[in-house]
């Protein structure tokens, strides 16, 4: 930087990258960070992740994900499966998830098929609870085919399509 000598100029330029992070190579624990639909936005048709998703925003179609989380804004109309899912704003849809929560600010138009439901005072449920036997599950691909939405019964699914 203050040496006055220039280095020669050469006709060939050299590019040094380095290579792409590894997550699989890490030696710590990465913090994982969910996806976020958010508030200004409106997502139609399914969503699929292996990760967690918080919907700020609104969605019109079935989300089957590891972790959902609905936010006091964020709407949902359609089925929802997932292994975790935390409902703090409008769902209209039947939720299938083993572990289920209903906060104080949370609309619910559907059926909870769950092994574990908490509700919080001030929820507000429209339609049945059922708990689902536990599934001993090996891989995540059988997690997800067995999580499948499906609808609660004939006469919810044709009053859905209506």
């Amino acid at each position: 930087m203050f040496n006055s000598k220039k280095p020669a100029a050469s006709s060939a330029t050299s590019l040094t990258t380095t290579a792409p992070y590894d997550r699989s190579k890490s030696s710590g624990r990465m913090t994982v960070v969910p996806s976020i639909i958010s508030a200004d936005t409106t997502v139609s048709g399914d969503v699929q992740s292996a990760g967690e998703v918080h919907v700020e925003g609104s969605v019109v179609g079935n989300i089957n994900v590891s972790k959902l989380v609905i936010t006091e804004g964020g709407s949902v109309t359609g089925d929802i499966a997932a292994s975790e899912v935390r409902i703090c704003g409008t769902l209209t849809g039947a939720v299938r998830s083993k572990q289920v929560t209903l906060a104080a600010s949370s609309r619910v138009t559907g059926d909870v098929y769950h092994e574990v439901l908490a509700i919080e005072a001030g929820a507000r449920l429209e339609g049945q609870c059922r708990r689902l036997a536990p599934v001993v599950i090996e891989t995540a691909s059988e997690y997800f085919e067995t999580m499948l939405p499906t609808p609660a019964n004939e006469e919810y699914a044709s009053a859905a399509l209506s």
